[in-house]
């Protein structure tokens, strides 16, 4: 099968995202876990109803971390998938 170097480039930029997801898909367990630690410490008891402003932003912070570290990941897939190496600009 021959393909040009466009087929190619969509071909290789397919495969760089899957393995952009693959890892991804594997930085969760350990981001979880350090959430959780970080949730669970002393000076930041997020259980607790007493806690002060700047405390609950701080717990809510620390409860996005993971979704925003995932929707940065599957930008970061989508960018490698919708790249363009010769961009041709018509006046």
């Amino acid at each position: 099968m021959v393909m040009n170097k466009n087929g190619q480039m969509i071909f290789i930029g397919i495969m760089t995202s899957i393995m952009v997801f693959i890892v991804l898909v594997q930085f969760i367990s350990p981001i979880k876990s350090q959430i959780d630690t970080a949730r669970n410490i002393d000076n930041l008891n997020c259980t607790s109803t007493t806690n002060s402003v700047g405390t609950k932003a701080s717990c809510i912070i620390v409860d996005w971390y993971l979704p925003y570290f995932l929707a940065a990941g599957i930008a970061v897939a989508i960018g490698f998938i919708t790249q363009r190496k010769h961009v041709q600009v018509v006046q």
